[in-house]
Formats: C-alpha cells, structure tokens, sequence
C-alpha cells in the first residue's frame, strides 16, 4: 500500500482507532447538514475513516522515516549533546514517538541541514502536529514561488541566499499556518 513495512500492533492501534469513531451520532438537523454540505464538509461516515487510516498512515511512515538523535549527529557531523542543544533552542525540529525522540528527514539536506532552516525553525508553533510541521515543510506553499511554481519551505530556503527578505517570507507562511491552526 505504501511501501512501508507495518507491525501488527500497527494496524491493531488503527482498527481500535476505527472502531471507537461512533456511526450513530444524532442527526444533524437540515438547516445544519445544509450549510455544512455548502461548506464541503461530507457525513460520510467512510470518508471519516479514510481519513484517519490516510493520518495513521502518514504518520506511521514519518515515524519510520525519521532519525534518532545518534543518527542526526551522525549526519550532521556533530555530536548527540549539540543535537539536544540544537533541539532545546528549536534550531532542529523532533517530535516523540513512545520514549523516542525523533527528527525527520525533511531538515536535512544530502550533506547537512537545510541551509536557513536554522533560522525559521524557532519560529515554529511548537503545538503544532508533526504531520503539519512536514507538511509546512515539504508541500508547496503558493507564497513561495521560483519561475513561476510554488516551492516547499525547504526547496525554498535550499535555494535562496539567505536574505533577511527572503527569509521574511518564509516567516509569513509561518505566521498564515499559526493562524489557520488556532
């Protein structure tokens, strides 16, 4: 399905996942459903689950993706303690899975951090979800744009010099992201 090699305990957390969404909520009444439907929004109760196995999913695979602090410093050339320094002053990005801390790969260019990423990455809402904070980083951001073709925050600032405008930018879909989460 995705590629990705998943545990039993993995897809016994989904279906307990499923099973405890409720299909016999009260009705909404039709003015409600109507607004809602206007909105995009859709009662299908399937569409509900499709979504929650899609977020497992998605989160499942950053999990298996992701570095631990020794695999980080490895790659980075430093040592485990500047990486926990790094991640206390949030110029690195982790979150936990279980009693692990984990940093995803999409701070880390071939040969080191992504340039810049140091300097955006304390900005972060640090509430935000994971699958969020990925998102910012890796999906194209309409604000960000090179010849013409919305880029990632990390395409981005891999290919800007690092000016305080440029970063600027960055900072405001930073700052739209804040806003849509609250």
């Amino acid at each position: 399905m995705t590629g990705a090699d998943f545990t039993r305990a993995f897809f016994a957390q989904i279906v307990h996942g499923l099973s405890a969404s409720n299909p016999a909520e009260p009705a909404l009444s039709e003015h409600d459903a109507a607004v809602l439907r206007e909105a995009g929004f859709v009662t299908d109760p399937t569409a509900a689950t499709a979504a929650r196995l899609d977020r497992h999913i998605r989160m499942q695979n950053l999990v298996q993706d992701s570095l631990s602090v020794a695999q980080a410093a490895k790659h980075l050339g430093v040592t485990t303690a500047r990486v926990r320094q790094r991640l206390a002053d949030g110029t690195l990005w982790s979150f936990d899975s279980g009693s692990t801390r984990l940093l995803p790969r999409a701070q880390f260019a071939a040969d080191g951090p992504v340039p810049h990423l140091d300097k955006v990455m304390p900005l972060f809402d640090r509430t935000l979800h994971p699958l969020t904070v990925q998102a910012l980083l890796t999906e194209p951001q309409p604000s960000l744009t090179v010849e013409g073709r919305p880029v990632s925050i990390v395409q981005w600032l891999s290919g800007i010099a690092g000016a305080d405008r440029e970063i600027e930018q960055v900072v405001e879909v930073l700052t739209a992201a804040s806003w849509e989460s609250a």
